[in-house]
Order: structure tokens, then sequence, then C-alpha cells
């Protein structure tokens, strides 16, 4: 009886390792679709979660981003920015500790240039005018910029938009700024505080003749 029931667990051990072994030898074969959520232009984030996971010896038929090959719900179109100029936080409005947000629609014309920017304006007043400092940074920053479409009409104008935002960061070393780039949607620009150095008077003592 022991003989027995030795000879069968160890049939049972057998089955189950060979079946393990089976399981882990298995290839996957997946398709990776291109759309929006899986297509990145020109920049790519390190922290962005993976589209697929896939183990050694799997199989990936990948897409590429051509209209043509797109089924009809994912023919979205795909902005990208093909060329640049890092913007950079107005010092007036940095000293003074001002910060916001400029959100900028943007006419772009067929050869990627700028065409036209619409931004929020803002009212009287000494914070205000601070504002307008940075909303006329980013207009004049963001038209030295051009722009790429996979999936807009040809030979006709598009749109799109586009975020400047300026941070006071105190956790930043003093008059240190730190540009981060999530594009082509946002633009982060944070800044360190800036000491204020004491002013010195020196003062003169008449002598006694």
């Amino acid at each position: 009886m022991t003989c027995r029931a030795f000879v069968f667990i160890s049939a049972l051990c057998a089955t189950a390792s060979s079946l393990v072994a089976q399981q882990t030898n298995a290839q996957g074969n997946y398709t990776l679709k291109a759309t929006p959520k899986t297509v990145a232009w020109g920049y790519y984030d390190a922290e962005a979660t993976p589209v697929r996971r896939v183990k050694s010896g799997d199989t990936v038929e990948v897409q590429t981003p051509a209209v043509s090959a797109l089924a009809p719900e994912d023919m979205q179109p795909i902005v990208y920015v093909k060329h640049l100029e890092p913007p950079y936080y107005p010092p007036l409005p940095r000293m003074t500790r001002v910060g916001g947000t400029i959100e900028m629609k943007l006419k772009i014309g067929t050869d990627g240039r700028v065409l036209s920017v619409e931004s929020a304006n803002f009212g009287p007043g000494p914070a205000q005018k601070l504002l307008m400092m940075l909303k006329e940074s980013a207009e004049a920053n963001i038209k030295t910029w051009t722009f790429g479409c996979a999936g807009c009409p040809p030979n006709a104008p598009f749109q799109h938009t586009v975020r400047f935002k300026y941070v006071q960061d105190s956790h930043l070393p003093d008059r240190a700024i730190r540009l981060v780039m999530d594009l082509p949607d946002e633009v982060t620009m944070s800044a360190g505080p800036i000491p204020v150095e004491p002013e010195t008077t020196s003062t003169k003592t008449k002598g006694s003749h």
C-alpha cells in the first residue's frame, strides 16, 4: 500500500510539473493597434504606463500609424511637435513670485507654423499686469514652434490647445528652474525662490577740525 501510494503521488507530481512547464513555455500572440493611446510622437515619458506586457518568446504584431490602416473608430488626428524653442520664466513675475496657467488655442498652417494664438486676457491691476507678462511670453514662444498632424485633412489648417504652467516651487533650490514638457499639450516651468539680499547702507561721520 505504501509503495503504490508513493508511485501514485510521484505520477501526480510529474503531471503537474509537465503542465506548469507547458504553461511557462506557451508563447503568446498579440496585436498592438496604432491609436492615440499607444502612439507617442517626438517625446516619450519613461514613467508612462506600458500598453502591453509580453514575455520572452511572445509574438507581437505592431501596426503603424498610417491613417488607412486604422479602424474608423480609431481615426483620430494625432498632433505632434516638430520643432520648439525652450520657453523661459519671465524675470519680473518670477522675482515677485507670480505664477499661473496660460492656455493657448492655436491655429496651425499646413506647413506646421502657428498662424494665430488665442488666450484669455487679464484685467487691470498690478497682479494682472504680471500675468499679462506671462501671457505675452508664452504667446511669443509658442509662435516659434512648428507642429505636425497625423490624420488631419490634407492641405487644411488644424487646431490644437497648449498650456504653459508657471509654478513657484519652494522645494527647488534657490534660483533654480525646472522645465517639464508633456508634449504636445503642456509645458510646466517651476521656479525656486530668489533670496532677497538686505541692503547695506554706509554712513560717513564728519570729523572735527
